[in-house]
């Protein structure tokens, strides 16, 4: 591999894909509307941040007008100074009030319109128009049924019915459309228009690390459940990843699952690996040995991962060594590394590289072509709602683009919701540099390394 000649071609090639996009902003940070100002002013003033954030995680929970004003005034009452006199007079409000009423109205409709643009329905038949909407705009989608861990055995079995409901519907109703045909006909990943991602955590509610060999044995029961469903309607299964307590019992589940006679030849079942986890290059090399075990090829959506600020803090509070890089470049050079190495088993696994950052998706492309591996063996997946102008950029450019696309009630989704915005206002993240300081592009097409700003 010519390192230097790699580096020249990222470069060129993902200076094409800015200049596509730098005309363009996602509708999260679209400054005309009420969700692009929260998103700039989080990005601007760091309590006005920690604050709203903690309100939009707490308001679902708020039944009256009187409860919102209250934690309206309390949780921005010091920060919103920092923004502008009359965004501080706006959120001094005596609970009581007819501006009380007027208020949380604002509040609850602002947030619900922040929502939606991250989550494409309640139901599965409320998201069939918007996912056949980017089906025709010739985006792929893997589906993901928002909630949180289950505190009870009734709560699982609800989560159950509910992938059970998405399976049949999309199974039923999505191969009618027009559009259903493959986008890309010689791809693996488009022998079904219908993906579906499964949270293995939510099916089973004493899913813990102490509970191992238990957890493993009712979550592969649950998940075979799934897949005979999405066998018998031609969907593809992937296994998203989640915490470091977690992720060996849904790894172990996915080998057991997928590794069995039963399920040992359904097509490319996918598991998420994260590449800001210290061990993941050894993770994914033991999932390539797995699917050479199977004697089938397995998925793998490549990520940088979601739990980062939780699971730094926990490990500090605990006084455990982090299991997760601490500093961005490394996580990004683990992505890059990690990439290689997938793109070096295409024979085994269906890579899919997961990031919003055109530097890490640049270089897989280019790794790839370097490598002489086709278009139709990997593909992108990014999420719905965060950036639209680099999933399009790389649509015309003839690769495949899945968009992960959440589906559900606001209350479950509230936690989504709060790290999607963390992730976003983030001062190290790839959309806010692109989208908003609007960094040369030379610079965010560097090699990650430290001080990068990456």
């Amino acid at each position: 591999m010519n390192r230097k000649r790699l580096e020249e071609e990222i470069l060129h090639f993902g200076s094409g894909i800015f200049q596509q996009v730098q005309q363009e902003r996602p509708s999260a940070f679209n400054t005309a509307f009420w969700s692009g100002k929260v998103m700039e002013w989080s990005m601007q003033f760091q309590s006005f941040k920690t604050d709203m954030f903690r309100l939009v995680d707490v308001l679902p929970a708020l039944q009256s007008s009187r409860a919102i004003a209250s934690h309206v005034s309390e949780y921005l009452a010091e920060s919103a100074k920092e923004i502008h006199d009359l965004a501080s007079w706006g959120v001094n409000i005596p609970p009581h009030s007819l501006r009380a009423k007027a208020a949380s109205f604002a509040v609850k409709r602002g947030v619900s319109q922040m929502a939606k643009q991250f989550i494409a329905g309640e139901t599965p038949k409320g998201a069939l128009k918007e996912l056949k909407r980017l089906r025709k705009a010739g985006l792929a989608f893997t589906v993901d049924l928002l909630g949180e861990y289950c505190l009870s055995e009734k709560e699982a079995i609800e989560y159950f019915e509910r992938y059970r409901e998405a399976l049949e519907v999309f199974g039923r109703e999505v191969p009618k459309w027009g559009c259903a045909e493959p986008l890309i006909p010689s791809h693996p990943g488009e022998k079904t228009p219908v993906c579906v991602s499964v949270k293995l955590s939510a099916l089973y509610s004493q899913c813990s690390s102490l509970n191992f060999a238990k957890s493993v044995s009712v979550l592969s029961e649950r998940l075979a459940e799934l897949v005979r469903i999405a066998a018998d309607n031609t969907i593809q299964i992937y296994c998203d990843a989640e915490d470091t307590e977690h992720n060996p019992i849904i790894y172990q589940v996915f080998r057991e699952v997928f590794g069995s006679a039963e399920f040992r030849s359904y097509p490319y079942p996918g598991i998420v690996l994260q590449a800001y986890a210290k061990d993941s290059f050894q993770q994914t090399e033991q999932m390539i040995n797995f699917a050479k075990e199977r004697g089938a090829p397995i998925a793998v959506r490549l990520v940088k991962g979601a739990y980062w600020d939780a699971e730094t803090v926990s490990a500090s509070q605990k006084g455990w060594e982090n299991p997760l890089f601490e500093e961005k470049y490394l996580s990004d050079a683990s992505f890059e590394r990690i990439s290689e190495l997938l793109l070096d088993n295409v024979e085994h696994c269906l890579p899919a590289f997961g990031s919003h950052n055109i530097r890490s998706l640049s270089h897989a492309c280019m790794y790839a072509e370097q490598r002489g591996i086709g278009k139709d063996e990997f593909e992108l997946q990014m999420l719905y709602g965060m950036a639209e102008p680099i999933a399009k950029a790389f649509e015309r450019s003839d690769y495949l683009v899945r968009l992960y696309v959440p589906l559900g009630e606001l209350i479950p989704g509230m936690g989504y919701l709060v790290r999607r915005l963390l992730e976003n206002t983030s001062n190290e993240s790839f959309l806010r540099h692109t989208f908003f300081d609007e960094r040369e592009v030379n610079h965010l097409l560097q090699a990650p390394a430290p001080h990068s700003g990456k």
